[in-house]
């Protein structure tokens, strides 16, 4: 077993234990309603020692949720307060049944300890140890107590027959959960391509849009680096004629008039005052298209990062390079307006949700281009960001799209609808979105629209 299946497993024994206490409390209250002269015991030690155990489990069930890394320490608390439990109800039924006999107390323990033994089947599915040990001293006391020759044989013989009736259900139990948490691993890891594929995909899809948006400050890089390069050819051609002039003027070869004349010709000669016009600002070109290419490889960057554990993310940032990301998508049709709000860090899959913010403004590019090609007017595309203040951080993604039509508004999310023509869309992103917010994250995805002016999708997510 894994190191994360054996989180699972204690994690789920934690969780499973909840129901099992209450059932243990609502068992011994009906022991002492039903049979109140039946145990054998002091009522006062047993109830003492019951309270001692469901206080043990209680305590290893927050211990579980809380600490999750110390599988061992955990294991063993929820083991003592399991197996206590169970131990003392085994002891009572065999008490009861080898003081009272074949009676109504008999009766009673032995139907509350079918009703114990079918929950801690259940309950224990996920640690097969556990499981086994529970059922064994929840029953074998009063097998043993009937071989030594005390109690009924009869209530000996029926008692083996159901241990092993319960062994074998545990078997069924534990093989169902184990199949069942491969089952969710593998529909998680399909997810995952999932989702890893139609990110892909969308980097793929706006690869020659990244490719355009690198080009254009790459080729003003370039000519400006070329006129800079020429320029400093001339500066030094210059500065080599000027030296000789000095030289000249020193050894008294030229007169005052002359070198005035010279210098004249020199500045004319290598363009001097364009360059001290121009040099300047081909540099500043030259740093402004290195900063949007280096904006864009950032961009790219974090989009594609993919991680498998939450960290504390800024999503204005995360937004910002995703808009960057698309900008040739949208640039052509709409122009995109930010207003982002002061944000916390959110707990999140920063990589993933880049990959809902694209699919959502992807889409609401398309909208967008549906309507400028009938009207020629480019359209709006609004990102706000905000915190409520109410736990959770909100971000609204607009266009002046067509809209939604109302009879299929509830029908977007669904995996593979999608009303773009074929070869556009496959119905996959929105579908991928919601999951990622609200099945990974426990967030929010909503959607209103009005037809003719345009959709709003709202991400909710907890701060």
């Amino acid at each position: 077993m894994t190191a994360a299946h054996q989180e699972l497993a204690i994690r789920e024994l934690a969780n499973r234990s909840v129901p099992g206490t209450f059932g243990h409390i609502a068992i011994f209250c009906a022991a002492r309603a039903l049979a109140p002269a039946g145990i054998p015991f002091s009522f006062p030690f047993i109830a003492s020692l019951f309270s001692v155990l469901i206080g043990v489990r209680i305590y290893a069930r927050r211990c579980a949720l809380t600490r999750p890394a110390e599988r061992r320490r955990n294991l063993a608390l929820l083991t003592t307060g399991v197996i206590g439990c169970n131990l003392l109800w085994g002891v009572l039924m065999t008490g009861v049944q080898l003081t009272n006999g074949v009676g109504l107390p008999a009766v009673v323990f032995a139907f509350l300890t079918c009703a114990i033994a079918t929950g801690s089947v259940a309950a224990l599915a996920p640690v097969a140890n556990l499981q086994r040990a529970a059922l064994v001293v929840l029953i074998a006391p009063l097998i043993g107590a009937t071989a030594l020759g005390y109690g009924v044989p009869a209530f000996g013989v029926l008692h083996a027959i159901f241990l092993a009736y319960t062994l074998l259900m545990g078997h069924v139990a534990r093989r169902e959960f184990w199949q069942n948490v491969a089952a969710n691993d593998k529909l998680r890891e399909n997810e995952i391509e999932l989702r890893q594929a139609q990110k892909l995909e969308a980097i793929g899809r706006l690869a020659a849009g990244l490719a355009h948006e690198i080009n254009t400050p790459v080729q003003f890089i370039t000519d400006s680096c070329t006129f800079i390069t020429e320029g400093v050819g001339e500066l030094d051609a210059a500065i080599a004629e000027y030296h000789a002039l000095v030289t000249d003027i020193a050894a008294q070869r030229t007169s005052s008039d002359a070198a005035v004349e010279c210098a004249q010709v020199i500045e004319e000669q290598h363009d001097l005052a364009y360059m001290r016009q121009n040099l300047g600002a081909a540099t500043t070109r030259v740093m402004d298209g290195l900063s949007r290419v280096t904006k864009i490889v950032r961009a790219t960057k974090d989009f594609a990062r993919s991680t498998n554990t939450k960290a504390p993310e800024n999503l204005n940032a995360a937004l910002e390079s995703t808009i960057v990301i698309c900008h040739h998508e949208t640039d052509s049709v709409a122009e995109v307006v930010t207003d982002f709000g002061t944000l916390p860090l959110v707990n999140c899959h920063g990589g993933e949700l880049n990959q809902v913010f694209l699919n959502i403004l992807v889409n609401a590019a398309h909208a967008v281009g549906d309507v400028v090609e009938t009207s020629k007017q480019r359209g709006k595309i609004h990102v706000k960001t905000w915190a409520p203040g109410d736990g959770w951080v909100k971000i609204a993604i607009s266009d002046t799209g067509r809209g939604i039509p109302g009879d299929i508004i509830d029908k977007i999310f669904d995996p593979f609808f999608t009303t773009k023509p074929v070869g556009k869309g496959t119905g996959q992103g929105l579908s991928i979105a919601r999951s990622i917010v609200v099945g990974k994250h426990g967030g929010k995805l909503d959607v209103s629209s009005q037809p003719g002016i345009g959709t709003t999708f709202t991400i909710a997510l907890p701060a």
